[in-house]
């Protein structure tokens, strides 16, 4: 009883807190909701406070920029359901990426951006055996923004204007495989996520159509138990994020992101201390990709974290709560040196098996 209640369907309670990865990543295209037992839902919201900022040397004498990343929230939900024995499916909603930037302090006082998005993702999944299977289906995601952008005149800076970059849809697809051990509690899974091309209406300082790729990533997952009450588990994901470029139409300097590819590493155990408590805690880590900060936001270039974690399971019930350090690296460039910058993130997810 003590494992069974530990390691089936105990994966996907772990994620719940945001990946906050590099580029504009948020909470790491998750779908473990897809492994668990018979029918299930759930549903997560958290908020990340990063501290973000440096000294900025793009325009004239340097100064503080302040604390310019305010507090993202953050979500997903997900339904699943078995079909018959060999079939099982799921929908997830998220939203995957997200930024946020605000100056309030200094020359560029007032100046914000922001990028939002939410993607609904249906997979389908099939057991050519109890041990293997594989699972895929669309994707459709909504992004938008704005942000405020150098106008120039004639060739010279001449202030600040904003440029919004429309809500818009766009589809793309997942598939993936998956080997498990039931008796044993043991699963390893790969998943590809398409990149997803959008052609933004944009609107503003700078007007016209900018084309956009979110980026391909690859997340692999995988968990084992060292004993009857405690599970070890890891996730790897990389993304494509150098291939993810913003040029507005017009503006003269290029990409407002200068982003390379990102590998993200978790290793994590969790322990069950009774049938209602378990907790769990994991260590984060993606190397630096010798970004340069020749924009504001490119503000940081790696990280390091820890994430502590409760989960209460009551009948059909699980309540997972949890709270996130992240240590951002440090990053320098033409437009500004940002160090010594982190973030905090707690979050809750319930829950429900019927």
């Amino acid at each position: 009883m003590r494992t069974t209640n530990l390691l089936t369907g105990f994966f996907s309670c772990l994620f719940v807190t945001p990946a906050t990865g590099g580029g504009f990543d948020l909470l790491g295209q998750p779908n473990e909701a897809l492994f668990e037992t018979g029918r299930y839902v759930e549903f997560g919201l958290g908020f990340g406070s990063p501290n973000v900022g440096g000294q900025i040397i793009a325009v004239g004498p340097p100064f503080a920029s302040g604390d310019t990343a305010p507090t993202v929230p953050f979500y997903n939900g997900a339904f699943k359901a078995d079909i018959n024995e060999q079939f099982s499916g799921a929908v997830i909603v998220d939203n995957p990426y997200g930024r946020r930037l605000d100056y309030d302090s200094g020359p560029l006082s007032g100046l914000s951006g922001k990028v939002e998005s939410i993607a609904v993702t249906g997979l389908l999944r099939y057991k050519f055996t109890e041990r293997f299977s594989v699972f895929g289906g669309p994707r459709l995601q909504r992004m938008g923004g704005d942000t405020d952008v150098a106008v120039f005149v004639g060739g010279v800076p001449a202030g600040f204007g904003n440029v919004t970059f429309d809500d818009t849809w766009a589809a793309g697809y997942v598939v993936g495989a998956a080997f498990e051990i039931p008796e044993s509690h043991v699963r390893v899974a790969v998943t590809y996520n398409s990149a997803i091309d959008y052609d933004f209406d944009t609107s503003g300082a700078y007007e016209g159509a900018t084309d956009v790729e979110t980026p391909q990533s690859v997340n692999l997952h995988l968990q084992a138990p060292i004993s009857l009450s405690t599970l070890l588990f890891a996730t790897v994901r990389w993304a494509d994020w150098s291939e993810h470029k913003i040029n507005p139409p017009g503006y003269p300097l290029g990409s407002l992101v200068h982003f390379n590819d990102t590998t993200t590493y978790t290793l994590g155990v969790a322990q069950m201390f009774s049938e209602q408590w378990s907790g769990f805690t994991t260590l984060t880590y993606e190397p630096s990709t010798d970004v340069s900060a020749d924009g504001p936001l490119d503000a940081t270039d790696g990280l390091w974290g820890a994430t502590l974690g409760a989960i209460y399971t009551k009948d059909q019930v699980k309540i997972t709560t949890a709270i996130s350090y992240r240590q951002f690296g440090d990053a320098s460039g033409s437009f500004g040196i940002f160090t010594d910058n982190d973030l905090v993130s707690a979050a809750v997810k319930v829950g429900y098996s019927f």
